[in-house]
């Protein structure tokens, strides 16, 4: 997929973090390689990395989608999507309100079960879910040897700094990079722990631009701020601030990227992953959009 003698043609691309809304990444990517790019670098966060993961391989983007489909919409991963979030393919109105998932760990939170869980352990939920879904979608083998370069980006929590990662194991890195902070444990890589970036930066722009000359497209799965919210308890107040907080950062970095394509997401609960084929379609949709101006970067 990645071809070194078309430069002329060659993106890197910055994959932004979202859920299930990352999806989407995969439908703009096969518009991208059969319009005939290439795809030099994937700089990933969160989902951005599980998918810069699946695409980085090389194989061909049917196949990755197929891969994909077979797996989110299987029973064994329908099991683990109800214990996350206590939601299916059935689920109601209410339940893809845009803080229903932030309801529900108020509730987790109420829970004797697992408030002492929050207190003793890493985190609410246990790792072995992210586990299963590395290691369905991920091929097992060191970053450093994808015929595409991949970048993993996550937080460091020893350190206190944002990581990229470039090499070693990367079901290991991938997972790290998904981890959101309090709910899956932090994921131990060489001497670090890292969890998931996404909560302050989900769009890896400005780590994408730092790799060289080749245009940047970056793509942006995550909500904007839906005024009008009132924040009626302690854990609404936390959870506002630290979207408002994270919606700010990414508008600091997208004027890194020479192009930026927002697919049409927002309608999918970013937990809804029985919603796969459409994400798929919406990203195709969002990139033969942006073709005109993508066609333009290459221009001289």
């Amino acid at each position: 997929m990645s071809d070194r003698n078309s430069n002329k043609k060659e993106l890197t691309l910055a994959l932004g973090g979202g859920g299930a809304r990352g999806l989407a990444h995969l439908g703009i990517i096969e518009v991208l390689l059969e319009a005939g790019y290439s795809i030099k670098r994937i700089v990933g966060v969160s989902m951005g990395s599980l998918v810069g993961a699946m695409v980085a391989t090389g194989d061909n983007p049917q196949k990755i989608r197929a891969k994909a489909l077979r797996y989110l919409l299987s029973e064994r991963f329908q099991k683990h999507q109800q214990t996350l979030f206590g939601m299916g393919s059935d689920s109601s109105e209410q339940e893809a309100s845009y803080f229903s998932w932030y309801y529900r760990i108020g509730e987790f939170l109420k829970a004797n079960r697992l408030f002492r869980r929050i207190v003793t352990q890493p985190g609410m939920l246990p790792g072995i879910l992210l586990e299963d879904v590395m290691k369905n979608l991920v091929e097992e083998r060191s970053i450093e040897d994808f015929p595409i370069p991949l970048s993993v980006v996550a937080v460091d929590l020893i350190s206190g700094h944002q990581v990229v990662l470039e090499n070693g194991p990367v079901r290991e890195a991938v997972r790290g990079s998904s981890s959101l902070p309090g709910i899956f444990p932090p994921v131990q890589f060489s001497n670090m722990q890292l969890c998931d970036t996404g909560t302050f930066c989900s769009l890896p722009a400005r780590i994408a631009r730092s790799y060289g000359h080749s245009p940047v497209i970056a793509v942006e799965v995550s909500n904007d701020v839906v005024p009008g919210i009132e924040c009626k308890t302690a854990l609404d107040v936390l959870m506002r601030v630290d979207e408002v907080g994270e919606n700010y950062w990414r508008k600091q970095v997208r004027h890194r990227a020479d192009l930026l394509i927002k697919p049409d997401v927002s309608q999918v609960p970013w937990y809804d992953f029985t919603a796969a084929e459409k994400l798929f379609n919406l990203g195709k949709k969002a990139a033969q959009q942006s073709m005109r101006q993508i066609d333009k970067l290459f221009e001289n």
